[in-house]
């Protein structure tokens, strides 16, 4: 298909879905269960090994990181038009952050998480600095 008619194409499902005429299909909805799915494998895992805290923080990490990639990875129906979605970086960078924080309990000892802890702090402020900058006119 040619790309204006996938661009009108999309724009008519747009309108239908917001206006109630149609309903969403599976293709359509978010991919809301790999949170929940790795969740439950990281804490099944982190029970088996006594450390269910960091299993917990790994299978959330992990989960938070598929749902956001999982867009990439799913192959568009036959004869369907449908264009690529931008991948939330913030979600994927809390996803990573967990799973680092998660895999640093077990391996770093105690005394240098309080640096730890305090520097991530300062590097997610400067972080919203720098995206509020970028957002002004």
């Amino acid at each position: 298909m040619k790309a204006e008619n996938c661009a009108d194409m999309n724009d008519a499902k747009r309108i239908e879905l917001k206006s109630g005429l149609a309903e969403p299909v599976e293709h359509d909805r978010h991919a809301g269960f790999i949170v929940p799915a790795g969740i439950l494998i990281g804490l099944g895992v982190g029970l088996l090994v006594d450390r269910a805290g960091v299993g917990f923080l790994i299978g959330l990490g992990l989960g938070l990181i598929g749902s956001e990639l999982l867009s990439f990875v799913r192959r568009s129906r036959e004869g369907e038009c449908t264009q690529p979605q931008a991948a939330n970086v913030t979600t994927i960078f809390i996803g990573t952050f967990l799973v680092f924080i998660g895999i640093g309990i077990v391996l770093v000892p105690a005394a240098i998480w309080p640096y730890a802890i305090a520097g991530c702090i300062i590097l997610a402020g400067i972080w919203f600095l720098v995206r509020g900058f970028y957002k002004l006119p």
